[in-house]
């Protein structure tokens, strides 16, 4: 059929017609773009009864998962020696928050790194706070939930918003027909928090003063509270953890970087916790 036949034949097709067919190719297309993802998808196991399951994103180029919560997660078990296994998919989310990490726990999916790790301790029977004082728990909550809260909230904005470079968007090895609906998605999300509603220099400013306070506090001790880990340190190591290594063309590395104990605060909790850091952060997202 001669390419004038072709023309006029598809210019005679239905404009509903046409619009059905468009969006299952752009949707076919979408799908194979998806599956080509890096990060798309380790292959489905089966478990024995009692497995620890965290579901995540997959790993991340410099860190062990590009969400500061499965780093809290995955430090926390390794502190209390827990055996566990990881699942990592970009694309799958809780099914109750829409979110990541979760927890699958025999059948059963728990979302919410704090809810996660409250409803372990009960499952293996352990004490999230053990050797705290009352007023250490109130302090560790209180750093905690600025880090989690706030300074969170910072480094988002920075890392996919604020920096030119798009670097973040890059590693994640998203398609650039979607970044536009993933930052516009983010913007949203931190003008609601209030983060967003600033500008980058009192970003900038929010984020530094918040690690000042941890730095203060920290000071010469080894961890939050002396020469022993615990629960609060790993949420905080996971803040931190990406705004040392992870912020990529952000403002966040050069930021940290003032706060010469957080930077060795960072190093002493990998070394301590992560001896398998290196191997952790490969591309391939399987382990």
């Amino acid at each position: 059929m001669a390419l004038s036949k072709v023309t006029a034949a598809i210019a005679e097709i239905p404009s509903s017609v046409k619009l059905i067919g468009g969006t299952v190719v752009a949707g076919a297309v979408l799908i194979t773009v998806l599956k080509k993802l890096r990060f798309w998808q380790t292959e489905r196991k089966e478990y024995p009864p009692d497995t620890i399951v965290i579901c995540q994103m997959g790993r991340g180029p410099y860190v062990p998962s590009l969400t500061p919560f499965a780093i809290k997660l995955e430090t926390y078990l390794r502190l209390e020696g827990i055996p566990y296994e990881v699942e990592h998919n970009l694309l799958r989310k809780s099914k109750k928050t829409g979110k990541v990490p979760f927890l699958l726990y025999n059948g059963e999916e728990v979302c919410d790194s704090e809810f996660i790790l409250e409803f372990l301790s009960k499952a293996k029977q352990f004490d999230l706070h053990k050797c705290l004082t009352s007023e250490q728990i109130a302090i560790g909550r209180a750093f905690q939930k600025m880090a989690e809260e706030n300074t969170y909230w910072c480094f988002v904005a920075d890392r996919w918003i604020l920096d030119k470079t798009k670097t973040g968007l890059k590693e994640l090895g998203l398609p650039r027909f979607l970044w536009w609906k993933m930052q516009r998605t983010i913007k949203g999300m931190i003008h609601a928090q209030g983060i967003g509603r600033h500008t980058p220099e009192e970003i900038n400013y929010i984020m530094s003063e918040d690690l000042k306070a941890i730095s203060d506090f920290i000071g010469t001790k080894k961890f939050l509270f002396g020469d022993k880990a615990c629960k609060f340190d790993c949420a905080i190591f996971g803040i931190l953890a990406e705004i040392r290594w992870a912020s990529f063309g952000g403002f966040g590395t050069s930021v940290i970087k003032n706060y010469p104990n957080l930077c060795d605060y960072c190093e002493r909790m990998k070394n301590t916790f992560w001896p398998d850091w290196n191997e952790k952060i490969q591309r391939d997202c399987t382990k």
